[in-house]
């Protein structure tokens, strides 16, 4: 039998973090002809080599071209002896209006690209028509910048053998054996009333759960079934298929949660951590609640962090009462508020 030869590489990409707001007071006070700026004070993003910016809004437009409306741009600081060869950022521009953000502006941007640092932003950014929309009962204008700003990147090979339990499973081709009938000595009877056909061997390898039912004398190595009340039959035979392929074949939510679940009573660690990284990188303002749910019920402590983290910095979901209620359990309300006081911290 052939040997395959795992080797890992990974790139990390560094950046430092950043979220200013900006809140200008008695707004409509401002009387400002095309062309007239105001500026905000500066602020520093990193730690050892802060890189600084400002923002400049023209209340009454930029230009003649954009006399309708409110120009907006964030402008770096740059010391003309030092200017960097890349000044790259992703920035997040809103305004927020008694705690709902009313509009929303994302850009990707090299600030060194015409080497002139002159700022970058939107000349027509609101228009003038509809400024109530954007002006707080206290009369008061507030722009929130999420800016993360480009460091540098590293990259590593790993060039040991991967031998992890989640991949041994690779040196025996299982596959002819996943939900066949030939050579099984056991049946799964799932919630709803099917039945699924398994080896014991091979589940009693695959989950100490399973070991201990058919070890000792137990209904389940008697009677040579074991019943999964709780769980439906394309569940069941998704744990199966990572069981006996090392696979996981879909990327549906839901599905992924109630695998999450089946690995965890089971105690199958690495599908476990396999569901955990599939629901990571589907993370969505929409089902970010749900997955965190499921992570802290499940003790999936990677995933919850992880979850915690994108609910931290995504300020239009914090700002949704209705989405942020479905939580209800405190232990979860705590992490997270621990988290946003953590962030503001270190980014402010």
């Amino acid at each position: 039998m052939s040997s395959k030869l795992r080797i890992e590489a990974s790139t990390k990409v560094y950046s430092d973090e950043c979220i200013y707001t900006w809140t200008i007071e008695n707004y409509r006070l401002l009387k400002f002809k095309v062309g007239e700026k105001i500026e905000s004070p500066q602020f520093g993003v990193g730690s050892d080599d802060k890189k600084y910016f400002y923002l400049r809004l023209y209340p009454a437009g930029r230009d003649a071209e954009s006399a309708e409306y409110i120009s907006l741009f964030l402008t770096p600081v740059i010391d003309s002896t030092k200017k960097p060869d890349k000044l790259v950022c992703r920035l997040i521009v809103s305004v927020i209006k008694d705690k709902k953000v009313v509009i929303k502006n994302k850009e990707h941007y090299d600030f060194a690209s015409d080497g002139k640092f002159v700022g970058f932003g939107w000349s027509i950014f609101y228009k003038l028509e509809n400024i109530d929309q954007l002006i707080s009962a206290e009369n008061t204008v507030t722009i929130q910048c999420e800016l993360e700003v480009f460091n540098k990147h590293e990259s590593s090979l790993k060039s040991n053998v991967i031998n992890s339990k989640e991949q041994i499973i690779d040196k025996v081709n299982l596959d002819l054996l996943f939900l066949g009938e030939e050579f099984s000595d056991i049946r799964i009877i799932t919630s709803d009333g099917n039945d699924v056909p398994a080896h014991k061997n091979i589940l009693a390898a695959a989950s100490p759960v399973f070991r201990g039912m058919f070890t000792h004398n137990m209904l389940e190595n008697k009677e040579n079934s074991v019943k999964i009340t709780d769980t439906t039959k394309n569940t069941v035979i998704e744990m199966l298929r990572y069981i006996y392929t090392a696979r996981v074949i879909i990327n549906e939510v839901d599905i992924i949660i109630e695998l999450l679940e089946v690995a965890e009573k089971y105690q199958i660690d690495n599908l476990k951590i396999k569901c955990e990284k599939i629901l990571c990188s589907d993370l969505s303002s929409e089902n970010a609640i749900k997955i965190l749910i499921a992570a802290h019920k499940y003790k999936a402590k990677y995933l919850e962090d992880e979850t915690i983290k994108f609910i931290t910095t995504n300020t239009e979901l914090l700002s949704n009462s209705e989405k942020m209620k479905e939580i209800g359990d405190f232990d979860i309300m705590i992490n997270l508020m621990q988290s946003i006081v953590k962030s503001h911290k270190n980014k402010v």
